[in-house]
């Protein structure tokens, strides 16, 4: 058989956010995100395993909150601009088509 995938769909991060799987792709100053499988215009030492997906923010090292390298050659990394999780997150879990798929999503209130 084959083992399921996890996929998970958030607008907003957990924790230090190592698990944020979502879809932001720009930074706090507005720079578009490097792909983790370019090495330019900035060198680095992650693949595109675990997760680091197309030139999706994600949390390969445990900075505080998600981040990704921008396409701007005088900025290598910066934050994105994804809210905390505040305390009514909630998830959704179902099978569809053998994939396991999590949905997750935050209320209106959130967390700074």
């Amino acid at each position: 058989g084959v083992a399921p995938s996890i996929v998970s769909a958030q607008e907003c991060f957990n924790n230090q956010g190592e698990d944020y799987r979502g879809h932001v792709s720009t930074t706090e100053h507005g720079y578009t995100c490097q792909r983790w499988d370019s090495q330019s215009p900035h060198s680095h030492p992650f693949t595109p395993a675990y997760f680091l997906e197309e030139n999706y923010c994600r949390n390969p090292d445990g900075e505080p909150r998600p981040w990704c390298y921008t396409t701007n050659s005088s900025t290598r990394w910066e934050y994105c601009p994804i809210p905390r999780c505040g305390k009514s997150f909630t998830s959704h879990c179902f099978t569809f088509y053998s994939l396991y798929l999590c949905i997750s999503r935050c209320s209106r209130k959130q967390v700074k």
